[in-house]
């Protein structure tokens, strides 16, 4: 699990510096730019509980529920990827 939240501070450490970067070259208004770090930081929020909560469901089923979900996920994916069929 740390690993994930080491990986979303940096996405979020590189988004700010991103929007400290749009602000100095007058990419972004200074007004949206707060905005922007404010949508950032929420989704940060968001993502970490949701993230946590998904690795301890994912780490508290046994291996042959999750090969058997990978493999429900593969075969969904697989048929909405199928081409329309011709009449």
């Amino acid at each position: 699990m740390q690993g994930w939240v080491a990986l979303l501070g940096s996405l979020a450490i590189i988004a700010l510096i991103l929007t400290a970067f749009g602000v100095m070259l007058g990419v972004v208004k200074p007004g949206d730019a707060m905005k922007h770090i404010g949508i950032i930081l929420a989704v940060v929020i968001a993502l970490l509980p949701i993230l946590a909560v998904l690795a301890a469901a994912w780490l508290a089923i046994p291996l042959w529920q999750r090969i058997a979900l990978v493999a429900i996920a593969i075969s969904l994916w697989q048929w909405r990827r199928q081409p329309p069929r011709k009449k």
